[in-house]
């Protein structure tokens, strides 16, 4: 019996042994079956199926991750999808994603990158939940992936072509907006937001149109003088019925132009141009022309237009008083066929070689003899005219009567002659006065010395000395005013001749300073010269330039004050001009007494310098024969500080 019951224990083992086989393979076979299942649902659904067991390895992959990853099912199953990644399981995304999956926690939409056999790298999304049996137990996860990779790369051309679109609207010098059907602004460039920088916040995307406009008026950015009710208005009609284009005022005196279109979706596209400066343009050009109207009336008389063969084609006053002929007498003719008066030959040949080289011309004058006698003088200016082709087709210019300048110009002619000729009359009484005078001078000057140094004997009053001496210098004073006079003279009639020769600076400073050197020892005032390297020497006239340094020097110390300084400085300008500084620390002047210190006798009148002699014809001849040396003087002074003046030669000059 107890071998029985074994012998029926092998067979029920075997049994079940059986039974579990055939278990195991129905399991098998629905496995299969549910993995083919699954396998026809991604092909049709081109989606990616996927499970992963307890070890979060994959146990299942449809064929579409073989397809799009390009790599045998048999190298991905049993491997985690951070083997298969081969990211960085540091990063952020990764360390989530990781930490759902020791949670056993679902996600969605988890994006890694997998690499193909060929070395693409395509991008992946996966969703998945975990799988659990009925006591709890964890047995894996499963999902749904996609590969998002040409998704990704239609988003980033179009990303990319959006930002081309908007580089190219703001490059565009307009303001653009789209405003959807409810009216919402939906898009809009810089341009936009810079015009209203002013209300950013009814510039963001999903503000109404109506709201933006308010907005514009409540911050004061319509136009000056605008109604703002009216304004709104006719904005808001213009937008809601958009036909053609029309103008619209702004801040800061802008004018905008505004063109907008309605679209089939009922959207509205903006499109304005800041005009402002063609506005002022044409403003400006306006008055441009108001105001050349205005000049031309009152610059010309009358207005002419010859055609290419240098015809009158047209005169726009039919009256001879005011152009010398009628109408009909210059239409048709040239200018030398109008035969003009005063119009020598080889003035008209010169006019016409004008004319053929198609130049303008200024103030051609003529006259015409009306039929009561009386002379006519006019006066034509002109220019060529071109098409815009640049062919030339004729003349255009005013005329003007000009009986009234004739007349004054041949009174100022008249009045120049005589006064030229009193100015000559005047400059040979000087030279002779100046010679008559002379000569009884240096009598007295010679008999007066003698007195004084008592050559032939004691005069025996020591009173007699002193008026001698007196008389002594009373006549020098008087020599020295006759000379300069005499000086001046000439210079004023061209006849004060100089002869040029090359002359050591230094040398004719010592000479001039040594006439001075009692009276600046007298005065303790202190004489310096300074001469830089490249200003040693000068070609000019030694007598005439003695002259000036006597003269400026002779000023520098009568107008200075005791213990003060004079100062010669000679150097060359970064032009390259020589000059000649004579500085002292006098008592100076106002600027605008400039003039009347180079006035011919000229002299300042102030309590500093009224009790100090002088004629007031030393600076005149400095500046007169600075000039004949082609160099000009200039003179700055200021009141308690002093005076100086600087001659500057040109660079020709300097050796």
């Amino acid at each position: 019996m107890p071998d029985g019951k074994v012998t029926r224990s092998k067979e029920d083992l075997l049994a079940e042994i059986e039974a579990l086989r055939k278990e195991n393979a129905q399991l098998r076979e629905s496995i299969e079956e549910s993995e083919k299942f699954y396998d026809v649902i991604g092909l049709m659904s081109s989606e990616m199926f996927w499970r992963s067991d307890a070890q979060h390895r994959f146990i299942y992959m449809s064929p579409a991750v073989v397809e799009s990853i390009d790599m045998p099912m048999s190298e991905q199953l049993g491997k985690t999808r951070a083997e298969l990644a081969g990211e960085d399981l540091n990063a952020p995304h990764w360390r989530q994603h990781l930490d759902d999956l020791e949670a056993h926690r679902p996600f969605k939409n988890f994006r890694y990158s997998r690499r193909r056999s060929d070395g693409e790298i395509r991008e992946i999304t996966s969703t998945g939940r975990p799988v659990f049996d009925e006591s709890g137990q964890f047995h894996g996860y499963i999902g749904v992936a996609a590969d998002i990779t040409k998704r990704l790369e239609a988003e980033a051309k179009a990303k990319s072509a959006e930002d081309i679109l908007m580089v190219a609207i703001n490059a565009l010098d307009c303001i653009f907006t789209i405003w959807d059907k409810d009216d919402r602004l939906v898009f809009c460039n810089d341009h936009f937001r810079h015009l209203n920088r002013f209300i950013p916040e009814q510039c963001e995307y999903g503000t109404t149109f109506e709201e933006h406009l308010h907005a514009v008026i409540d911050n004061g950015l319509i136009g000056d003088g605008e109604d703002p009710e009216r304004w709104f208005e006719s904005r808001m009609r213009r937008h809601r019925n958009p036909s053609g284009q029309h103008e619209v005022s702004r801040q800061d005196g802008l004018t905008i132009l505004i063109h907008e279109a309605r679209l089939a979706d009922g959207s509205t596209i903006t499109l304005a141009t800041d005009i402002s400066e063609q506005k002022r343009a044409e403003k400006d050009l306006r008055e441009s022309r108001k105001r050349l109207m205005d000049f031309s009336s009152t610059a010309a008389d009358w207005f002419w237009e010859m055609n290419a063969d240098l015809k009158y084609t047209y005169v726009s006053v039919d009256d001879a008083d005011v152009t010398g002929l009628r109408v009909a007498d210059y239409i048709g003719r040239t200018h030398r066929e109008t035969h003009p008066r005063r119009f020598s030959e080889n003035k008209m040949r010169a006019f016409e070689e004008q004319l053929k080289n198609r130049e303008s011309f200024n103030d051609i004058r003529y006259s015409h003899i009306l039929d009561d006698g009386r002379e006519i003088h006019l006066a034509i200016s002109g220019k060529p005219v071109f098409s815009d082709s640049g062919q030339f087709i004729g003349y255009r210019g005013g005329g003007r009567n000009i009986a009234s300048l004739v007349e004054t110009e041949e009174a100022l002619r008249h009045e120049k002659e005589r006064a030229e000729q009193a100015s000559r009359a005047k400059s040979e009484f000087l030279a002779h006065m100046s010679h008559e005078l002379r000569t009884p001078l240096n009598a007295i000057l010679g008999f007066s010395e003698i007195i004084r140094q008592q050559i032939f004997g004691p005069v025996g009053n020591d009173s007699y000395l002193d008026y001698a001496s007196d008389i002594h210098r009373s006549g020098e004073h008087l020599l020295s005013l006759i000379n300069d006079l005499l000086d001046l003279s000439k210079i004023e009639a061209g006849k004060f001749d100089i002869e040029e020769e090359e002359l050591a600076l230094a040398d004719l400073v010592q000479q001039s300073e040594r006439l001075f050197a009692h009276r600046f020892a007298q005065r303790r005032i202190r004489f310096e010269v300074q001469i830089s390297d490249d200003a040693q020497r000068i070609i000019a006239d030694r007598r005439a330039l003695s002259q000036i340094f006597f003269n400026l020097f002779s000023n520098a110390e009568k107008f200075n004050k005791d213990g003060g300084m004079v100062t010669v400085t000679i150097f060359k300008a970064e032009d390259g001009s020589l000059c000649i500084a004579i500085k002292d620390t006098g008592c100076g002047f106002r600027i605008d007494e400039t003039d009347t210190a180079l006035a011919p006798f000229g002299r300042i009148e102030n309590p500093m310098t009224k009790e100090t002699p002088g004629t007031g014809l030393g600076l005149p001849i400095v500046d007169a024969l600075t000039g004949l040396h082609d160099g000009r003087m200039e003179i700055s002074s200021q009141i308690g500080v002093g005076t100086e003046v600087r001659l500057v030669f040109p660079e020709s000059r300097a050796c």
